[in-house]
């Protein structure tokens, strides 16, 4: 699969939700789609006009949005939950059930074949190394893992921030040194895929995790601001320090001195990292005031973000999932569409999307009850498929 999303953690349980993340979610996604419908269908040759590149750069947002927000979510709900973290009750558990389950859907999206009886007697390794390289989800959940332990480790806010602050940064600036680092004589593949993209992983730990940790950071100083009841002090600094980031970042990357490695500037650059976190939280800044200005800004956008696990899940399972005789609508279709056809074809699926995130949401709403009963169902039937199916 080609790039991001998550995503938020799945729940069934109704919150309090803050709609400006949902906003920051719901964006990603939209972009995400019309990201993955290009990536798959858009003739090779149109990328080589000038203004893909922009349209290439704005959607390279998407996934650091996506990590960010899961950090920033993770922390603002870790506020009301700190105590049963600590105590590890119950409440630490499903959150971690919850992570694993992030986890796993990041791997099941990237099973070579469908088919249990395949995967275990009828194929060999090389078909096997699909299924290993780390996407979106895979990053999300080993660096909500990290924070989790950090909670476990640090027992207080302060020095949780502390420690994801630290975090942060040694990944953001390691990862010039990472990137490039063979580490497959000291790890097997299944691991070494968490270290760089030298096998094929899109979202590597280095520098990708540090978008999540910085995510976590910015939401323990929201919680500081938002209980001394300022928080447009904390949303008008965000901005201030996007605008100085971005600056500070291209300033020195303009230097003509570096302490890195010779290392890819797009994929493994602090300054490039810095840039991108720069605008993310430009973004979180300018929707919270979005939504403060809108009386709760809720829209169809903030609708898909507070379902983004299954519109991410969906909308790839509907361009890569393997249903059509053994292949894919990106197999089948290729990259042979005009920029009309493919934004037509992003249109659609978004719309799909969208009415699948307001069916969702409208039943969890309606009964719970019936929210698991289908939720378990179709989790039934995949399993069922998934352990029968002969090829």
């Amino acid at each position: 699969m080609s790039q991001p999303v998550p995503s938020s953690l799945p729940s069934l349980q109704p919150k309090q939700r803050y709609v400006y993340i949902d906003l920051l979610r719901g964006w990603a996604v939209l972009v995400m789609i019309e990201t993955h419908v290009t990536n798959a269908f858009l003739i090779p040759t149109i990328r080589l006009q000038p203004w893909f590149g922009t349209l290439n750069f704005i959607n390279g947002i998407v996934a650091p949005s996506f990590l960010f927000v899961a950090g920033y979510a993770f922390a603002i709900v870790g506020q009301r939950k700190w105590q049963d973290y600590l105590s590890l009750n119950g409440i630490l558990w499903k959150q971690l059930g919850r992570i694993l389950q992030i986890w796993a859907v990041g791997y099941a999206l990237h099973l070579p074949f469908f088919s249990f009886n395949k995967l275990a007697f009828l194929i060999g390794w090389d078909e096997w190394r699909s299924f290993w390289p780390v996407d979106v989800l895979q990053c999300i959940a080993v660096s909500l893992l990290l924070m989790l332990a950090f909670v476990l480790i640090a027992r207080t806010h302060r020095t949780f921030l502390i420690l994801l602050g630290v975090a942060a940064c040694a990944v953001a600036f390691a990862s010039p040194f990472a990137s490039t680092w063979n580490v497959d004589r000291m790890v097997s593949l299944p691991f070494s895929n968490y270290v760089n993209a030298l096998h094929g992983s899109l979202f590597p730990v280095f520098p990708w995790m540090s978008f999540v940790l910085f995510g976590g950071a910015a939401g323990e100083l929201f919680a500081i601001f938002r209980s001394k009841n300022v928080e447009e002090k904390f949303f008008f600094g965000t901005f201030g320090i996007g605008m100085l980031l971005i600056v500070l970042a291209v300033a020195a990357h303009v230097q003509p001195v570096t302490i890195f490695p010779p290392h890819d500037f797009w994929t493994a650059s602090p300054e490039f990292l810095f840039i991108r976190l720069g605008i993310v939280l430009i973004i979180l800044a300018t929707l919270w005031f979005w939504e403060r200005a809108a009386h709760s800004g809720k829209s169809i956008v903030s609708l898909i973000g507070s379902e983004s696990l299954v519109t991410y899940t969906a909308h790839l399972l509907v361009i890569y999932g393997l249903f059509i005789h053994g292949e894919s609508l990106s197999l089948i279709i290729g990259t042979t569409r005009s920029v009309p056809e493919v934004a037509g074809m992003a249109v659609l699926l978004i719309g799909a999307m969208a009415g699948l995130a307001y069916i969702w949401n409208s039943l969890k709403k309606k009964s719970m009850f019936y929210a698991r009963v289908l939720q378990y169902s179709i989790l039934g039937i995949v399993l069922l498929v998934f352990f029968t199916k002969p090829y």
